[in-house]
């Protein structure tokens, strides 16, 4: 991979040169430098851009990952204290309301209210 990579930087190189020997030609040196300068930039910050939106995606996963694994981890909590509960009938007679209640909640999602349009379409005619 290392080779690779060193004769893909050469193969770039070559035609950074190449592009400004062209462009030197037609349009002048320093024309020719400032025109690869700028496409240089943009090409980096797009890279910059594409890298924070990535970042955000993973960011997402992570934190619905570990929403999954809390309720996981509630779910086997759950069921090994099951047996403890089932043997004794007022602590059943407990458990029943919570249990329901527990994956009632598990089950419906929160949904975020929509901020409303506030903007002033209308007023004052």
């Amino acid at each position: 991979m290392a080779a690779v990579a060193i004769l893909a930087a050469i193969g770039v190189f070559f035609l950074l040169v190449a592009a400004y020997i062209i462009l030197a030609e037609r349009y002048g040196e320093m024309r020719a430098s400032l025109t690869l300068a700028g496409c240089a930039f943009g090409l980096a910050i797009f890279a910059y851009i594409i890298m924070k939106i990535s970042e955000a995606a993973t960011r997402k996963h992570q934190r619905n990952r570990s929403a999954i694994d809390t309720s996981t981890l509630l779910t086997i909590a759950a069921l090994a204290a099951a047996p403890t509960v089932l043997r004794s009938r007022a602590l059943l007679m407990l458990a029943v309301p919570a249990i329901a209640f527990g994956g009632l909640s598990l089950l419906t999602k929160k949904k975020r209210p929509r901020p409303r349009d506030t903007s002033s379409a209308g007023d004052g005619i």
